[in-house]
């Protein structure tokens, strides 16, 4: 299921082209839902868990390609589609990642290209990424930026390339999601052998300078995973 928001201040286009969305996805038996909203601060406002988000560029208030950057700002990591009058804004449109550009009257067959490139985008994402969930936010990130996982106090801190992402969750669940690159070093600690300098005195020490401590207890499973990591790492 993906989920689909509209945003134009103008209801008969919100109408018209998620009636036109529905018909493109049902013909590719895609499940969705859609949601449309006539304002860019009324959108932003949401929890914004949407998977594909098709923008207006001339609205009231903001226009589309301030909320387009707003979006990614706040860590929207997910499908854009323009859709426009006006093509001179093609430049800014791609300078925050949208996969399409339509114009006005929408042609079915751009939109249904635009769809398939989207899904494709979607789909993509949906494998490389881990996607977290909280009451007020979610987002998709990239296990690859991802130096180490800890646990504090049931809260969970993802240091990652850029920043320090929280929240509440346990560790067990996390594990689940990542791929067989992380490893428990410690009840407390999960770390991306990618990232890995050295191991010595039951520590870690990792790329970004990070030092990880190392129980007694995964003293083995480290060792173990680490020449699975390089052997695979040596596979043609």
């Amino acid at each position: 299921m993906i989920k689909i928001a509209i945003c134009d201040d103008e209801s008969v286009m919100c109408a018209t082209l998620e009636h036109l969305i529905s018909q493109k996805l049902k013909l590719l038996k895609i499940p969705f839902i859609a949601a449309c909203f006539s304002r860019a601060q009324t959108l932003l406002s949401s929890p914004l868990d949407f998977d594909l988000i098709f923008l207006d560029i001339r609205m009231p208030d903001m226009d589309g390609i301030s909320a387009a950057r707003m979006l990614r700002e706040r860590g929207f990591s997910g499908s854009l589609i323009f859709v426009t009058i006006i093509p001179e804004y093609m430049p800014e449109a791609f300078e925050v990642e949208a996969v399409d550009y339509l114009c006005k009257p929408i042609d079915e067959a751009r939109l249904e290209n635009a769809l398939k490139r989207a899904l494709k985008h979607i789909e993509k994402r949906s494998k490389a990424s881990l996607f977290i969930q909280t009451m007020n936010w979610c987002r998709y990130i990239s296990p690859d930026d991802i130096y180490y996982c800890e646990v504090i106090n049931r809260k969970i801190y993802l240091h990652t390339r850029d920043e320090v992402i929280e929240y509440y969750g346990r560790l067990k669940d996390l594990e689940k999601k990542l791929n067989e690159d992380f490893i428990k070093c410690h009840r407390s600690y999960l770390i991306n052998l990618a990232f890995l300098q050295k191991y010595e005195n039951s520590q870690v020490t990792l790329e970004d300078g990070s030092q990880i401590p190392v129980s007694r207890t995964h003293h083995q499973l480290l060792m173990d995973a680490m020449l699975h990591y390089l052997g695979r790492r040596r596979e043609p």
